[in-house]
C-alpha cells in the first residue's frame, strides 16, 4: 500500500503544485480548459462587482443633495 500511495502523491505533485497561473501545466488540455473557465468566471464576477461598486458610488454622489 505504501508504494501505491507514494505513486499517487508523486503524480499529484507533478500534476499541479498550486492554482497560481505560473504553476499550472498549460500544455495539458484538461488543465487548460478547467483553469481558463475558472479564471474567466472569476474575472466576470470581479468585473461585475467592480461595476456595481462604481455605479453605487456615482449614484450616491449624484443624489448627495437630497437626504431621506
Amino acid at each position: 500500500m505504501l508504494g501505491w500511495a507514494q505513486f499517487l502523491c508523486m503524480s499529484l505533485k507533478r500534476s499541479l503544485s498550486s492554482m497560481l497561473p505560473w504553476d499550472i501545466p498549460w500544455y495539458d488540455p484538461s488543465h487548460t480548459v478547467f483553469f481558463a473557465a475558472l479564471y474567466g468566471a472569476l474575472s466576470v464576477i470581479g468585473l461585475g462587482l467592480l461595476l456595481a461598486v462604481i455605479t453605487t458610488v456615482i449614484r450616491l454622489k449624484k443624489n448627495n443633495n437630497s437626504h431621506h
